[in-house]
């Protein structure tokens, strides 16, 4: 039996609001998706398999339309689909009245049911969020009906606040594959056996690294899954490096110089890291405008040279308090207090 697997699409979500890319950001969401759709069309899995939160946030009845006319596409595919806990299902879900293609089979409640296709020799089970949070260890004491089947689960959580689970307890009790979602970093929890299919595309900064979708074989004694990245957007948390000579236009040629080295579907969170010119301060909101830059932030230490500072201000509170400072044992907690203490009363901003 083939198979496909993804999750956490978050379609509606508009990445980096504000930014000049963000509504292309989140269309880009939604061509990921009909890219999928195109792929399950071409390779005719037996199954989609989607672990929750395909939308953000409660689905637009157009936009269920949307995806529908999406999922009829693939006709000789079954979809399986479960509402996550940011999608889930409220009094007036359209989710609840939606008509779905008939190669759709959608888990209407907040307890573990299963849908069985003979043909297949496949049984999938799963549930769908009607609460933002559900604590409770669901998935953990779920056993298949008939472990002749080829059992599938379809999970979506992982942590205490959204269905803590134990992959090890619901591979004894009989499944053969967790296709799970929720976490947005994927990888394979249990090697063949488990996958957390991570987003489909990331939504934010900090979903670091590659994200896509998994295709897989699977029959009762064994199991192939492999990775397939979408790469539409990456984003990058980068370290640029400060010394007491930087200066603003050179940290900005060297962040130039990434963006023009990396390829373009790389976005990046910057920080400045090192020593700096007590005197310098860097344009943090300049830097943060350039291209594909999500922010630019600062762990930067001033480069102080207490001697000269005591000889300038040696009858001064500063010049005492760095001479009190100078005679105390020399260790981090002291180094700490002698740069704040000086920063302080310099009129300089305290770097913690």
């Amino acid at each position: 039996m083939k198979f496909m697997h993804i999750s956490d699409v978050h379609l509606g979500v508009k990445p980096d609001a504000g930014k000049a890319w963000s509504e292309k950001r989140a269309q880009d969401i939604w061509d990921s998706f009909a890219e999928m759709i195109e792929i399950a069309a071409e390779e005719s899995p037996d199954f989609l398999l989607i672990s929750g939160d395909l939308f953000h946030k409660q689905p637009l009845k157009r936009e269920l339309k949307e995806v529908c006319g999406l999922f009829a596409r693939i006709p000789q595919t079954k979809v399986l689909l479960m509402a996550g806990n940011h999608d889930y299902i409220q009094q007036n879900s359209f989710y609840r009245t939606c008509e779905w293609p008939e190669n759709v089979c959608f888990f209407p409640r907040e307890e573990v049911m299963c849908f069985d296709f003979p043909e297949q020799n496949t049984t999938v089970y799963g549930l769908s969020y009607w609460h933002r949070e559900i604590r409770q260890a669901l998935y953990d004491e779920v056993f298949p009906k008939n472990t002749d089947r080829i059992n599938i689960l379809l999970a979506h959580g992982g942590d205490e606040r959204h269905i803590p689970f134990s992959v090890e307890k619901i591979l004894r009790h009989g499944f053969d594959y967790i296709a799970a979602g929720h976490i947005h970093k994927g990888g394979q929890l249990v090697q063949g056996r488990a996958v957390m299919a991570g987003a489909l595309e990331p939504t934010d900064c900090n979903d670091t690294g590659v994200h896509g979708y998994w295709m897989g074989n699977i029959d009762k004694t064994h199991c192939d899954v492999s990775f397939y990245p979408v790469r539409k957007c990456e984003y990058c948390h980068e370290a640029v490096e400060v010394t007491p000579g930087t200066t603003g236009y050179d940290v900005m040629r060297q962040i130039k110089a990434l963006l023009a080295e990396r390829p373009a579907y790389q976005y990046f969170q910057i920080c400045l890291q090192g020593y700096k010119d007590p005197d310098v301060i860097f344009d943090l909101n300049k830097l943060s405008h350039l291209e594909r830059i999500v922010d630019v932030t600062e762990q930067l230490r001033p480069d102080y040279d207490y001697d000269k500072l005591l000889a300038e201000h040696e009858n001064s509170l500063l010049g005492a308090y760095i001479a009190a400072m100078q005679k105390k044992r020399q260790d981090p907690v002291a180094a700490k207090a002698l740069e704040y203490g000086v920063s302080a009363l310099l009129g300089h901003e305290i770097c913690r």
